[in-house]
């Protein structure tokens, strides 16, 4: 993943990231008080940060190669991200405000009592507004934070979470805060719950797991949101079954709810073989780079349940789901096509009289929907 600042200032953004790095914003941008400190804070952890910069897999067609185990154990590599953390002088604070809106339109509220205090799950790149607030309303500080990464692993709702945005796409980027992939809900807890509905918005679930993984678990199902099993027995490259309909019907209604404004979370058991294969088929739609779409499959090492690597082999006859699935997409072209074609030439297949393939309109409308052009 290409970052949009340069590493240096990342790696000094995160030996700062206790205080935050601080610089004076123009005059001008808030009218009740013209010059705000301007902060930026980085919000990944420094291994995982070490992974995305210096790993490239451009060069390893035969997928023989994996660093991701590396990085966790000599650097410290997780899926949790560091808080931007917000600083203040002036005594004990009741609350923080935040808002994209110089106006705190459509703040939020974060607890807050002695400095520093800490917020999850900004959207890298954006710029907050914040008010300190204490007990008697006094506004203790006022300033501006800028989350930076780009990758944006979510905190606090379920295990190996994370936003599909901030990968570099066809002449742009994924945006945030349209797609998210995780493990299963059943063990969210109040506040992830809260997280999930009213911080990120998220109003569908979309569910991967097989018929008896999800039926003895319907607990697990939020009433606000809109629910779809699209049982998921084998993956794309292992065994037969009506696996490459199961996925195209996902990644129609995704597009579908993705026009209708929605956010969506898509998940299996732990979110790593199925659900990193679907994010792997939507990623390569919307032109991600093979090595970035190894990188992300692999994202899941980080996580203290799964261990993704993308040349693992269990035996000779069993070789690994990622391996399997690009063997597979390879299939549908000839020595040499890009992974990008591939994946667009297997969505636009008919697999099945039951449902019909993906359409050029379809995929246009994907790709619509998620790039945010640079």
């Amino acid at each position: 993943m290409r970052r949009r600042i340069l590493l240096i200032a990342a790696v000094a953004a995160a030996l700062m990231c206790a205080s935050c790095s601080s610089m004076r914003h123009a005059p001008g941008v808030n009218a009740v008080q013209p010059t705000l400190e301007q902060e930026e804070c980085d919000i990944e952890n420094p291994g995982t940060r070490m992974f995305l910069e210096e790993v490239d897999y451009s060069n390893d067609p035969d997928y023989t190669l994996s660093f991701a185990r590396d990085y966790r154990k000599e650097h410290g590599a997780n899926d949790k991200p560091l808080p931007v953390k917000i600083s203040w002088n002036g005594g004990d604070a009741a609350k923080i405000l935040v808002s994209k809106s110089p106006e705190f339109e459509d703040a939020f509220e974060v607890a807050a009592e002695a400095s520093p205090a800490e917020v999850f799950n900004l959207v890298p790149g954006e710029k907050y507004y914040y008010k300190v607030l204490a007990a008697d309303g006094k506004v203790l500080k006022q300033a501006i934070v800028v989350p930076v990464g780009p990758l944006r692993m979510i905190n606090g709702v379920v295990g190996n979470m994370r936003d599909l945005g901030g990968w570099k796409a066809n002449g742009g980027h994924i945006a945030y805060g349209k797609l998210y992939r995780g493990a299963a809900l059943e063990r969210i807890s109040p506040s992830g719950r809260d997280i999930f509905l009213k911080d990120l918005g998220i109003s569908v679930d979309l569910d991967l797991r097989g018929i008896k993984e999800s039926e003895a678990r319907v607990k697990a199902v939020m009433p606000e949101t809109i629910y779809l099993k699209l049982p998921v027995e084998k993956n794309l490259g292992r065994g037969t079954g009506n696996t490459e309909e199961l996925y195209q019907q996902a990644i129609r209604s995704i597009i579908g709810w993705l026009g209708e404004g929605r956010s969506v979370f898509f998940h299996c058991a732990g979110g790593a073989d199925r659900t990193g294969s679907l994010a792997f088929l939507i990623e390569a739609l919307l032109g991600v780079s093979e090595s970035d779409l190894s990188k992300d499959y692999e994202l899941t090492t980080f996580g203290r349940a799964n261990t993704r690597l993308r040349n693992y082999r269990a035996t000779e006859e069993e070789t690994h789901i990622l391996y399997e699935l690009v063997t597979y997409l390879r299939t549908f072209g000839t020595p040499g096509t890009s992974i990008n074609d591939l994946a667009l030439n297997w969505a636009t297949t008919r697999h099945s009289d039951s449902v019909d393939p993906l359409t050029p309109s379809e995929i246009q409308l994907l790709r619509q929907y998620l790039i945010v052009r640079d």
